[in-house]
């Protein structure tokens, strides 16, 4: 029984459905006045909602908009920041350039500056954790010729003397350690001393001047290079110019302080000079 009932019920809502219908075809027909009351009925009820429903779909459509809008927005501002990097990157690339090309001169200019010596240029590759220069690794080792003794040049003074060898590197001690010693003369008088590495001195940039004898015309702003009876540093390096003397307490000497024209602080490319003190061979 229950089969039945269930297959009566949409047949039943149908003829419902369909005698309203009628229905009101009827009234309409019959009663115009009826019928415009009915439509009027209608668009009143019904013209609110489609006004709500155009509404809803017009600001529906904004926000699709909008977000279309933002996400090219979006997409334009990630292009912007990948060509912003690029041009960056590129910026960066050619001042890395042209300091290079600067320091390749400075090389250029020291090599024609100590044209009988025969040199070698080398990048800085590593130094001691220090803030100075103290030593420093380069990029040019055995297999380049470098032997221990070599001296070092850079920004157009001494630099110092490689202390140690490997196969494609190499270790630099610089002149203002504490304990290192040059012996130098004034490139005017002649007149010679020592210039001492002094890590407390050069915390103001200085090296220290020591054993000048009292007679000795060396003043302030002179020009200092290597003299011919050091050691191991070649004759006539510029180290540096005297910044100023003074008398020791036992009047027999004078002592005094140097500005050495390389720069400690910062050290990228050298000049390795390949002709040896001791020997006056080139690799």
């Amino acid at each position: 029984m229950n089969g039945p009932r269930r297959s009566r019920t949409p047949r039943g809502g149908l003829l419902i459905v369909i005698g309203i219908c009628l229905f009101l075809l009827l009234v309409s027909s019959l009663s115009p006045g009826f019928s415009r009351v009915l439509r009027d009925g209608i668009g009143t009820v019904l013209m609110p909602m489609q006004k709500g429903m155009n509404r809803a779909g017009s600001y529906l459509a904004g926000r699709l908009e909008a977000l279309r809008e933002l996400q090219k927005v979006r997409e334009e501002n990630r292009q912007l920041q990948d060509e912003l990097a690029g041009l960056r990157e590129e910026n960066a690339k050619l001042k890395l350039s042209e300091h290079e090309l600067a320091e390749l001169r400075e090389l250029l200019h020291l090599q024609e500056q100590y044209q009988e010596y025969e040199s070698l240029g080398a990048h800085v590759i590593g130094r001691n954790s220090g803030n100075w220069y103290q030593s420093f690794l380069i990029d040019k080792g055995s297999r380049d010729g470098l032997k221990t003794g070599m001296n070092v040049m850079a920004g157009g003074g001494l630099v110092g003397l490689v202390t140690a060898v490997g196969n494609n590197h190499a270790t630099v001690s610089t002149i203002i350690n504490t304990g290192r010693y040059v012996s130098a003369m004034t490139a005017r008088s002649g007149h010679s001393f020592m210039v001492a590495g002094s890590l407390e001195l050069y915390a103001d940039g200085m090296l220290a001047l020591e054993n000048i004898p009292l007679s000795a015309d060396v003043e302030p702003g002179d020009m200092v290079v290597t003299s011919n009876i050091s050691d191991v540093y070649l004759p006539g390096l510029l180290i540096g110019y005297v910044e100023e003397t003074s008398t020791d307490a036992n009047r027999l000497l004078r002592s005094g302080s140097l500005r050495p024209v390389a720069d400690f602080d910062n050290l990228d490319m050298v000049l390795v000079i390949t002709t040896l003190k001791s020997t006056g061979e080139t690799p």
